[in-house]
């Protein structure tokens, strides 16, 4: 019986099967350097700067839930409180949801690029509320002497309000964070405006048994 004849491999390359892999849709360069920016602005940078002669005061973002609480913090300083460590938390949580891009491909994922926006807005609009209020909260009967004299001290700030407002500026901090949180936010916009994540195909090489 003459002897079996070894098998011929008739493929003269590896053969290739095609998959189907999304193509990638993160966050470019730039909007990684807003998000640092923004980090440092909320953290490290000045959002306002008060001067009084020779005093000159700094306001950074993480510190506004107390200017918010009591406006007259701006002017007197802040301490660190629960209610700081919270926001500061809060903050941090805002500046990661713009990575979660990289977990999911949903269209409305974007839109958590709007997180450092919305927060800074938010956060200035119950200043301008809180500012545009009584200062000096009553605590005494209206027609006491005492809940006149807080009467009397609210119409003077808000009537001095121009010449506070000279002395209230606002700092490096507050423009850098809102140019970044805007930038991130058109990138957001433009992201859930796109089509549902295309597909490209891959070519990888097929297991072949001999």
């Amino acid at each position: 019986m003459p002897p079996e004849k070894p098998r011929r491999c008739t493929r003269t390359g590896a053969s290739k099967r095609r998959m189907s892999m999304p193509i990638d849709r993160k966050l470019d360069a730039v909007s990684l350097i807003a998000l640092f920016i923004i980090f440092l602005s909320w953290f490290f940078i000045d959002t306002f700067t008060v001067t009084l002669g020779s005093l000159k005061h700094s306001v950074r973002f993480y510190d506004l839930p107390a200017v918010i609480a009591d406006p007259t913090r701006m002017f007197f300083g802040t301490a660190a409180t629960l209610r700081t460590f919270l926001f500061g938390a809060l903050c941090v949580v805002c500046l990661l949801l713009p990575l979660a891009v990289y977990r999911r491909h949903e269209r409305w994922i974007w839109l958590a690029l709007f997180g450092p926006l919305g927060l800074t807005l938010v956060c200035g609009a119950l200043l301008y509320y809180r500012t545009s209020g009584e200062f000096f909260a009553m605590v005494a009967e209206p027609a006491s002497m005492a809940g006149n004299l807080i009467h009397f001290a609210n119409g003077v700030v808000h009537r001095g309000s121009g010449a506070v407002a000279r002395h209230v500026s606002i700092g490096v901090g507050g423009y850098l964070g809102f140019v970044a949180a805007v930038w991130l936010a058109i990138l957001g916009a433009r992201g859930f405006r796109r089509p549902r994540p295309s597909f490209v195909a891959v070519s990888l090489p097929e297991d072949q048994s001999s």
